[in-house]
């Protein structure tokens, strides 16, 4: 069994890299303050109630996943959606693509009950052979302490590294455990998956899925945010939820212009 490589709050960036491309994964521990978590879970508990549990096995019926992240929680916008980790990590592993942005981010909530998750790769969403190279970085934020009891994800080291016939064996995946507050970092290739939760605490986390520019996102961020909706944010941020360009020639808005326009022309037409 191979270990997932840990760094400490104060990780050095060469370590951060040289884990995701030897193992495909890492933890950074205490990467924001428990106070962070506690305000997200705030800020997402209006939002839960409304939303249904997985109704396949692969989705878990002990499995709840809200989402927008991004909008209803201002602290996971302001402190995690581009917190220096994300941007360390996603510039090492997607930093070849013209540009690359967040895909989607869900609230989870993993009920006492849940079954383990089947071990999967994230980039069997697009339906398609295995790309050459990484498409896309993900990150599972603990809004609580990730246990083996209560389900702490279970990741298979090296496994983004195998051919595409390969499937894990017995004994190859290993339990992310991590304190309330880390990030489990891991790219589209790795085999991993939910774990069951044995114990009688809810799990919670928020997913943060990212992708290069020039593949859809998971979720329809320029539909359910609007400029009107997101133009006093940050213009970093604007473009992270996919106002850019994605290519030279890709992601045109109106007369073959930059979609961050539609921005600027909202902004001067309100001020």
């Amino acid at each position: 069994m191979t270990e997932v490589p840990r760094l400490s709050a104060l990780y050095n960036p060469e370590e951060l890299c040289s884990a995701l491309s030897d193992y495909g994964c890492c933890v950074v521990e205490g990467a924001v303050g428990e106070g962070l978590m506690d305000a997200v879970a705030n800020e997402m508990a209006p939002f839960v109630e409304d939303t249904p549990r997985g109704d396949t096995d692969f989705a878990g019926a002990g499995t709840r996943r809200t989402g927008l992240v991004i909008g209803r929680s201002p602290t996971f916008r302001s402190h995690l959606a581009r917190n220096p980790v994300i941007l360390t990590a996603g510039n090492h592993l997607l930093g070849y693509a013209p540009s690359w942005n967040l895909s989607f981010a869900h609230y989870f909530e993993l009920f006492p009950g849940e079954a383990d998750q089947l071990l999967h790769r994230d980039t069997w969403k697009y339906g398609a052979p295995p790309f050459p190279n990484e498409v896309d970085l993900n990150a599972l934020w603990a809004v609580t302490d990730f246990t083996e009891e209560n389900g702490a994800t279970y990741v298979v080291p090296r496994s983004h590294a195998w051919d595409d016939d390969r499937r894990p064996e017995p004994g190859e995946d290993v339990a992310a455990v991590m304190p309330k507050g880390s990030v489990l970092l891991y790219t589209g290739l790795l085999f991993h998956g939910g774990g069951a939760n044995v114990g009688n605490d809810v799990r919670l986390a928020v997913n943060a899925q990212h992708t290069v520019g020039w593949l859809n996102q998971t979720e329809r961020l320029l539909l359910e945010f609007p400029p009107h909706a997101v133009a006093d944010w940050d213009d970093d941020l604007i473009r992270f939820i996919g106002y850019q360009l994605a290519g030279p020639a890709l992601g045109h808005w109106r007369n073959a212009e930059d979609p961050f326009i539609a921005i600027e022309e909202y902004r001067e037409a309100h001020t």
